[in-house]
């Protein structure tokens, strides 16, 4: 038998090479090749089975790293492929590091029957066991078909390699009807990018997240003058999140799910050096309505953070739940899940309500009832059960200007709200740093 070794850098050592540090990488199992079975008797077999396996550094930052060869075997997992991703998930998991998997797997071998399947559901029962200790960030660099499709979505973070990623469960010539692929990639995954792109973001996200849930987040020194600076013009930015994020964070927004849902904004930032999970509304073709998908993906954000020890902030401005029939068949069971992850968190949260919130959209994003720590109101936000001008007919019979100004001043200011301890403190828009600042630094102690 001659066996073929993996000295030469394949496609994927020369990307785990661009993700690690320079010559931090150590490979682990670089011998391990497919046994013989009944059905495999080759002359000659390619050693690592297919899959590279190992650890290095991302800026100092211990991290575990799989990346499946596409090249080898036809891209197939198998019993001694899944057997190296599991022991390295077991590494992992004790050193208490992050782990990375670049994704190319075109199936199972039947050759090896379901000695490889058996692997497979130990990697599943891995990664759920992992989710409660370390981050998981995965690249789909190839095919992503089948089981090793649910095994993406089980990662933290899930990236598409632009023109080569290609993510299914079931082949498009299968499955019955119609099915646009792009969707299901957009709904799950943190975006699809070139691959230089993809290595730049998964280095931020290792850089800014724990390394584990156990320990914080990495700190980063802030100059005097930065802690200081206020968000001078952000209350003319209201309804673009994106751009109020970028005021008030110290440095780069690092944003999740940016496909998923545009009524909704998720990512990290930097407060005053420390890392925070940010949910923020976000206006769609003027609009200011939360739907089922908005709900899904700030749930998803708020589940990371609950899981490894980081604070959240919310930027909430809603009129209220979209009202389009579609969104409705899902909106109870999405809003369900937010309010979910919001209720079970024990995660220092803090929001700032900083234009309108109306009807149950109030209860449900971040309000004092469901458990946030701090809430602080715009001079210039309102809260209200109804739209104004419909509170003052209901109330009044008819409206005028001077019944709804009444009814804002008495019952929906940010101060008629203060008064009923709905919120925290009535702040000026471009204060809005200073007082995340102060309130995060309150929890320094407990986290």
């Amino acid at each position: 038998m001659q066996v073929k070794s993996n000295d030469e850098r394949t496609a994927v050592r020369r990307k785990i090479a661009d993700l690690l540090d320079a010559g931090s990488f150590m490979e682990v199992g670089e011998h391990v090749s497919a046994r013989y079975t009944e059905f495999y008797q080759p002359d000659s077999v390619i050693e690592s089975d297919g899959v590279v396996t190992g650890y290095g550094t991302i800026n100092g930052n211990l991290v575990f790293v799989y990346a499946q060869d596409g090249e080898v075997m036809g891209g197939t997992f198998g019993e001694q492929h899944g057997r190296k991703i599991v022991k390295l998930y077991n590494r992992a998991l004790h050193a208490g590091a992050p782990i990375i998997g670049l994704l190319d797997c075109a199936g199972f071998r039947i050759e090896e029957g379901l000695d490889g399947l058996n692997q497979f559901a130990k990697l599943y029962r891995k990664q759920a066991e992992a989710s409660y200790e370390i981050p998981q960030i995965a690249a789909v660099i190839g095919q992503c078909g089948g089981g090793m499709s649910i095994a993406a979505e089980q990662a933290d973070f899930l990236f598409i390699e632009e023109g080569k990623g290609q993510l299914y469960v079931n082949p498009k010539g299968i499955v019955e009807g119609d099915f646009d692929e792009d969707t299901l990639v957009s709904s799950i995954s943190d975006g699809s990018y070139d691959w230089a792109t993809i290595a730049d973001k998964i280095k931020k996200l290792v850089c800014t997240l724990p390394a584990n849930s156990s320990v914080r987040a990495e700190y980063v020194e802030v100059s005097d003058a930065d802690l200081n600076r206020t968000c001078d013009g952000i209350e003319g930015k209201l309804g673009d999140a994106k751009a109020m994020i970028a005021d008030i964070a110290d440095d780069e927004f690092i944003e999740t799910l940016p496909d998923a849902a545009a009524d909704m904004v998720t990512g990290f930032m930097r407060l005053a050096g420390e890392a925070v999970g940010v949910v923020a509304c976000n206006a769609v073709n003027g609009e200011k309505r939360l739907t089922a998908a908005g709900c899904e993906r700030a749930a998803s954000l708020i589940d990371i953070c609950n899981r490894f020890d980081v604070p959240v902030v919310m930027l909430t401005d809603s009129e209220g739940y979209a009202t389009d029939g579609e969104n409705e068949k899902y909106l109870a069971k999405a809003a369900g899940r937010l309010l979910k992850a919001l209720a079970d968190s024990e995660r220092p949260l803090v929001n700032v309500i900083t234009g309108k919130i109306v009807g149950s959209a109030y209860s449900l994003l971040g309000s004092k009832g469901i458990g946030a720590d701090y809430v602080f109101m715009w001079d210039s936000a309102i809260g209200s059960i109804v739209n104004s001008r419909q509170a003052v007919e209901m109330l009044y019979g008819n409206w005028t200007q001077e019944l709804e100004d009444k009814f804002k001043e008495g019952q929906s200011s940010a101060l008629a709200m203060a008064r009923h301890g709905l919120t925290d403190k009535v702040i000026a828009a471009e204060e809005t740093r200073k007082y995340l600042i102060g309130a995060m630094q309150v929890f320094a102690n407990s986290r």
